[in-house]
């Protein structure tokens, strides 16, 4: 595995975004044999999310609790914006689940991704997990001031259904006055995936 890291500053008028993206590319495997893929929903964990008496007073995150479908669908798009795989639609990822009773979240605690992708006609899935999606927000005693930031951390990985080898992942963490999650997380997905893109020629 060959790892890059790439520190983004974007200017959005006043507000400054602070980004990390991390690219993790196995530059041992056959890419050509990847042709198909699906984006499977991002595991949540919100107990790993802030809350926690800081120097400055009390720090907490509101976590939405759609995220791992929202992060899905955004790395969804921008995979089929990139060209180089047919990504299975993400409704039709969800009917195909359903005619064969499974759910998303049950595959991604069983880790069985030749069943999968045979049921599903992919090569490889892209799996991960959210670790902060949402609001962060911190009073300052004594005079109750409120500062809010959102923020976006997710780790996402494509995996080879027949071999369960990591193909490529990429680690996303953000930060923000401006946007909110869906938008931080659009723009940091694009930026992610064309290093990913870069990486790979």
């Amino acid at each position: 595995m060959k790892k890059y890291a790439v520190l983004f500053l974007l200017f959005s008028g006043c507000a400054t975004i602070g980004t990390v993206s991390e690219v993790n590319l196995n530059k041992d495997f056959p890419h050509h044999e990847i042709q198909k893929i699906a984006v499977l929903i991002l595991e949540t964990s919100w107990q790993d999310q802030d809350k926690e008496k800081a120097n400055f007073g009390l720090s907490n995150t509101i976590a939405s609790p759609d995220a791992g479908t929202i992060l899905a669908d955004i790395i969804a798009r921008e995979l089929v914006n990139w060209g180089r795989y047919v990504v299975l639609d993400r409704r039709a990822l969800e009917e195909e689940l359903e005619l064969i009773n499974l759910n998303e979240e049950n595959i991604l605690h069983s880790e069985d991704y030749l069943s999968l992708g045979k049921s599903l006609g992919v090569d490889a899935v892209v799996i991960g997990k959210v670790e902060k999606f949402g609001i962060s927000y911190r009073s300052i005693p004594p005079r109750i001031a409120i500062s809010l930031t959102t923020k976006v951390s997710f780790l996402a990985r494509c995996i080879d259904v027949t071999t369960n080898e990591v193909i490529w992942s990429i680690k996303i963490d953000g930060t923000s006055k401006e946007d909110n999650e869906k938008s931080l997380a659009s723009k940091l997905v694009t930026k992610t995936v064309k290093l990913l893109e870069a990486e790979m020629k």
